[in-house]
């Protein structure tokens, strides 16, 4: 999603907080995205070093959750064995209708009825997110974790928010990452406005909400630190390189 999916890359949320940092800094951009589709979280460390530290980027923003933290009713067909999550690869860009709404509904019961668990254990989600962190500020690359997104489903949504808090938590050991909280962000409008009737990918709104929780820390990262010294937090012509899992 970070790369707007499905909708056009023009209405992503890191294009619009891209876009609002090139008018409000005299900061020159170099930005540039790496994306895996549909695939969990675990499989992003063995291409961090080809397709993202090999870039030279100063900023790297990371976005993973929706392949990982979804709790699916059954495999989607043909992903057997092939380590991809069931998150759709065609996806409708319709808002959700009523029957949407019940649909959600129906799968939070039975997916709590079962017991049913994400697609990734929350305990290696953030794990990996924070094995990610570690590897690039070793890198001396500032890493900016934006969190999990909210799900249409209930059970889904809970793991979601679970893993925010906890995120957070984990990357404060780590005083140079800076941690985006979407997840609040997004939960304070209604879930029909922020998601499209699968209930697991961004609405244009939805985009719209996180670009603007994005934003300020970029802004932050690439303005003047002090501005009596010109001190600046990062180098005056960042790449940011943009990765994501959906």
């Amino acid at each position: 999603m970070i790369g707007g999916f499905p909708h056009r890359y023009e209405d992503s949320f890191f294009h619009l907080a891209l876009e609002r940092l090139k008018r409000e800094t005299k900061i020159e951009l170099a930005p540039s995205i790496f994306t895996l589709g549909g695939f969990p979280v675990t499989r992003v460390p063995k291409h961090l070093a080809t397709r993202c530290l090999a870039a030279q980027p100063d900023i790297v923003v990371l976005q993973f959750g929706a392949s990982d933290l979804i709790v699916p009713i059954r495999r989607a067909s043909g992903h057997s064995g092939s380590g991809l999550s069931p998150v759709q690869r065609t996806v409708s860009t319709k808002p959700p209708t009523l029957k949407s709404l019940l649909k959600w509904r129906f799968r939070a019961l039975l997916a709590e009825m079962l017991q049913l668990p994400t697609v990734t254990p929350p305990k290696i989600y953030l794990e990996t997110m924070i094995q990610l962190a570690q590897t690039l500020l070793a890198h001396r690359v500032i890493p900016v974790v934006v969190s999990p997104f909210v799900f249409g489903g209930s059970r889904s949504d809970r793991f979601a928010r679970g893993c925010a808090a906890r995120l957070q938590a984990g990357l404060s050991a780590l005083p140079q990452a800076v941690y985006v909280e979407a997840y609040a962000a997004l939960d304070r409008h209604p879930r029909r406005r922020m998601l499209l009737s699968d209930g697991t990918h961004l609405s244009l709104a939805g985009h719209q909400v996180v670009g603007e929780s994005l934003f300020p820390s970029l802004k932050k990262l690439v303005e003047p630190a002090d501005r009596s010294t010109g001190h600046s937090l990062a180098p005056s012509k960042p790449e940011v390189l943009r990765r994501a899992a959906c």
